[in-house]
């Protein structure tokens, strides 16, 4: 059985990221798998403190739900990350997450220890925003999932973004709901062909 985690970086649930995250299951056919989500925005997760006790000693000092997320992403073999482009970058609840795994990082390359297992994963990332589509919209977005990924050894092997839902809901977009099931396939294809 895979392990997927799945990370929802939106403040809103069942909007554009969570339902194009919906579709990457499906085309995983999840049901085969076990699948553990964490909501950010639901999740008693404080921010990076800069503290850098985790240079010193393994873990955060921070006793919160961030406790509980390194033992899921420490368990995953599959790691999806969706989340809706603000500023040109990832939301406050994401990010404030993605700062946290400064413990993965700083035990990894400084104490020469883990908080969670350098076993290899795969990674994959979504990305919705409201804008028309600019060559360059999700650049940002994008640059900080493939660091927050590589923190967690898992290697982003594929990304979709969606533009526009301003003026077109994915819930409205047949064809962009389908080729996220048609990604999600490829995914665990991938990870069962590793």
């Amino acid at each position: 059985m895979i392990k997927i985690a799945a990370i929802h970086g939106s403040p809103r649930k069942n909007h554009n990221s969570d339902r194009m995250l919906e579709a990457v299951l499906e085309g995983m056919k999840v049901e085969q798998h076990q699948v553990r989500h964490i909501y950010t925005a639901d999740e008693d997760i404080r921010p990076c403190r800069g503290c850098n006790a985790c240079a010193k000693k393994t873990g955060c000092v921070i006793q919160d739900d961030m406790q509980e997320a390194y033992k899921i992403l420490d368990d995953a073999d599959i790691v999806i990350t969706t989340t809706p482009v603000y500023f040109h970058s990832v939301t406050a609840q994401l990010k404030t997450f993605i700062d946290r795994t400064q413990a993965v990082w700083a035990a990894k390359y400084v104490i020469d220890s883990s908080v969670i297992s350098r076993k290899r994963r795969l990674g994959f990332a979504i990305c919705t925003g409201g804008p028309p589509q600019e060559k360059s919209y999700f650049d940002c977005t994008l640059k900080v999932l493939d660091i927050f990924h590589k923190c967690i050894n898992a290697k982003l092997t594929g990304t979709i973004t969606v533009a526009d839902v301003d003026r077109i809901q994915v819930e409205n977009r047949e064809d962009v709901i389908e080729h996220a099931r048609l990604e999600g396939k490829k995914l665990i294809e991938l990870y069962e062909n590793n």
